[in-house]
């Protein structure tokens, strides 16, 4: 796979002769993602040590706006509350007892990581607080 590199002499007028013909921008489709992938999968197939500065640097502009592209319809699978409480203990370093200040009790807290309650709009604000995350967390 080519390496785009970076330009360290980015010569303006060289960058815009090679993007007159496609110029970047936000990409907001499907389809337009695959135009893309076209215009770079031909930069691509053209020998590393043929590209110029400015053919990289455009090639490197491509692939972040297909990246980014690609992060904004990427779906986070859906947990259930008690997962998400679960994950959020062990990113944190945290155990059970810690979260008795938000339950009330370790009983409490342990039927709300089992999954055996439900968490009250309360115990959300909490958490949500706790962890800065945003309530929507646990829904």
């Amino acid at each position: 796979m080519v390496r785009f590199r970076t330009a360290t002499a980015r010569s303006a007028a060289a960058y815009k002769k090679v993007a007159a013909e496609h110029p970047p921008q936000a990409i907001d489709s499907e389809q337009e993602r695959r135009y893309w992938m076209g215009v770079l999968n031909r930069l691509m197939t053209k020998p590393e040590e043929e590209l110029s500065d400015a053919e990289a640097v455009y090639g490197r502009t491509i692939a972040l706006l297909i990246e980014a592209f690609e992060k904004s319809r990427a779906s986070l699978p859906k947990l259930a509350p008690a997962e998400v409480l679960v994950e959020l203990l062990s990113a944190h370093n945290l155990r059970q007892k810690d979260l008795v200040d938000i339950f009330g009790s370790e009983a409490a807290v342990s039927y709300a990581v089992n999954g055996e309650r439900n968490l009250t709009v309360e115990q959300i604000k909490g958490l949500a607080e706790k962890f800065h995350v945003s309530v929507a967390a646990f829904f």
